[in-house]
């Protein structure tokens, strides 16, 4: 008994470092969202905003100057949204034991967050792309690189530059990619469920996730720049509890999140819905 009480004191220590690992390594949002709250999340609920300074005004100089005085320019993300796991083990050695194994439970917790999170974000915010909309019912090998270059024509009328430019892709569309000659290197960081490929096509840093989302047969990719979504997380800690008359052990935590479109007019729909090869 006293091996378990021992086991179960060290479980929140050790689950902690592995599941904020494994969601650093995966977690897209955490890569395509540059722009960083003023202040940490500290609770459920809570306002976290991000700085900037409005544009100065551009006019005619006729021999003197009027200095205008810059306003913040700040925008506010409430901390809305959180998603949790809960579980009970009976093996506690053995589970502390799989904490830094590929499949443990604490990376299978892990993941399940980022899905949950990432799925959530991307289908409530690619309906307010507003530099533009690529559509594609018939996307190819012949048609996806076409539609990559749209996407860049849109964010660079944007006064989007190509080192800040991403898009995010599903794995079908990495393949069309692929069969048009694009050359993928996979981040072995990040090797299993979810895992993101990255390439480099017209300035675009390319994502490949399972994430995006997807209904009809039309997958809802996007394209920005880093400064586009605002997002912002934090893991509450993993809480290590007995179970009352099991010597069963209760591990759960609770991931806080928010998210905001911070620039609509840096961000690109791409409706693509992939279809069989007729020429390859």
């Amino acid at each position: 008994m006293a091996a378990n009480v021992n086991a179960q004191a060290f479980i929140p220590e050790i689950w902690d470092a592995s599941v904020i690992r494994t969601l650093e390594d995966n977690l897209v949002l955490k890569k395509i969202c540059n722009v960083k709250p003023s202040k940490d999340i500290a609770a459920a609920g809570d306002t976290v905003y991000f700085n900037g300074l409005a544009d100065p005004t551009v006019s005619d100089f006729t021999g003197t100057l009027d200095h205008e005085a810059l306003v913040d320019d700040q925008i506010a993300m409430l901390i809305d949204k959180q998603k949790k796991y809960a579980f009970g083990v009976t093996d506690v050695e053995q589970a502390m034991a799989n904490v830094d194994l590929k499949g443990s439970q604490a990376q299978r917790a892990a993941y399940q967050i980022k899905d949950a999170i990432e799925k959530d974000v991307f289908q409530n915010v690619y309906p307010q792309a507003a530099a533009g909309t690529v559509t594609d019912t018939t996307c190819d090998s012949a048609t996806i690189l076409g539609n990559i270059t749209q996407a860049q024509v849109y964010l660079g009328e944007a006064n989007v530059t190509e080192d800040n430019m991403w898009m995010l892709i599903t794995p079908a569309i990495q393949g069309k990619l692929q069969l048009a000659g694009i050359a993928f290197s996979i981040n072995q960081g990040t090797n299993g469920k979810g895992a993101i490929a990255y390439a480099n096509y017209l300035g675009f840093d390319l994502y490949v996730t399972n994430t995006v989302y997807k209904t009809g047969g039309v997958h809802y990719c996007m394209a920005g720049s880093y400064q586009s979504i605002g997002f912002a997380e934090k893991m509450l800690g993993v809480r290590s509890l007995p179970a009352e008359n099991s010597r069963k052990i209760n591990i759960d935590d609770v991931c806080l999140y928010g998210y905001k479109v911070i620039k609509p007019a840096e961000l690109v729909l791409m409706a693509l819905t992939p279809v069989a090869e007729t020429a390859i």
